[in-house]
């Protein structure tokens, strides 16, 4: 029977987690079993380097063939191995306060974020954030001469830097990009507006200062949800002669939509009731038969379109009917 520090399993590669959230994928030519949590040493460019292994070559086939392999697998990290991580972990504290003196010294215009030393401390890598391009070939030169190893400066940008440190977002949860997403797709106000939140919110901004990541992947729920929901503006008889009404509103959770009067005054229905109401844009004796197409063409993902252009046909045929009179 295989010992328990051995089990695992054995595919081609594995997406390994090193400091920062930052990761990477690597083949696993020996076929050392691993589980989900191990540590690995691994080959990288001028050196080793030790990770967590993260996910399965199997649940990683999209980024393999965008990303492609960045080295191999050399072994199972051992308990010396890992104590030599947390010991490069403290002497990075002491890099990231020399650096940070001498960016002072310098007067360079840039944050210093993180400092990460290689595993087998050839080299250190240090991320900053900055508005523009520095000028940091003196900074490398000095820190060369301190560390007597080699330096790479890394500029990254907000979202990135909010990786790297971690944090809780206003949900009460860790950060999305360091939790359950892997790489930073675009997220922009389109979104905002597809999931009825207001633009200018502070509440939809991260911890970066930017659009925060969830409005990305629950995008495809909002879009599902809103479906049996009308756009916006649409206009239908309020009854009561309160006049045609228009839907400011709709709320997908509690099945509601807000509707207001040429007063200005609002009533808030259940979406089942709003169903039942009266598109007047088209007249009233062709409002049931067309409430029901409607709701039929929403369902097949084009109401919104049609019923545009089914006002617009409306609209030309009373044209040509009063030019014709």
């Amino acid at each position: 029977m295989q010992p328990e520090e051995l089990l695992g399993t054995t595919p081609d590669s594995f997406e390994m987690e090193f400091k920062g959230g930052r990761t990477a994928l690597f083949a696993n030519p020996r076929n050392i079993p691993f589980r989900i949590g191990d540590f690995a040493v691994v080959d990288v460019e001028r050196g080793h380097d030790i990770g967590k292994v993260i996910r399965e070559g199997r649940e990683v086939g999209k980024k393999l063939r965008s990303k492609g392999i960045q080295g191999p697998i050399l072994r199972r990290a051992t308990s010396k191995d890992v104590a030599t991580m947390r010991s490069l972990r403290e002497k990075e504290a002491e890099a990231h306060r020399t650096c940070q003196q001498c960016i002072a010294k310098q007067g360079l215009p840039m944050k210093l974020v993180d400092v990460e030393w290689q595993f087998d401390s050839n080299k250190i890598r240090f991320y900053f954030t900055s508005d523009r391009r520095v000028d940091f070939r003196k900074l490398v030169r000095d820190l060369a001469s301190i560390f007597k190893s080699r330096i790479e400066m890394r500029q990254i940008g907000v979202r990135d830097e909010a990786r790297r440190l971690g944090g809780y977002g206003r949900c009460g949860r860790y950060y999305c990009c360091r939790g359950v997403i892997s790489d930073f797709d675009p997220v922009t106000l389109k979104m905002v507006k597809e999931q009825h939140l207001a633009p200018g919110s502070p509440k939809i901004s991260g911890g970066c200062g930017r659009l925060m990541c969830c409005l990305r992947y629950e995008r495809d729920f909002y879009k599902e949800a809103s479906r049996e929901y009308p756009k916006l503006g649409t206009r239908i008889e309020m009854g009561e002669g309160r006049g045609k009404g228009k839907v400011v509103a709709v709320d997908i959770f509690h099945g509601r939509v807000t509707l207001s009067d040429k007063e200005g005054e609002t009533t808030t229905v259940t979406i089942e009731d709003f169903k039942k109401g009266r598109i007047t844009d088209i007249g009233s004796d062709e409002a049931r038969s067309a409430l029901d197409d409607y709701w039929r063409d929403i369902e097949n993902g084009s109401g919104e379109k049609k019923l545009e252009e089914r006002g617009e046909r409306q609209k030309r045929e009373d044209k040509e009917g009063k030019n014709a009179g």
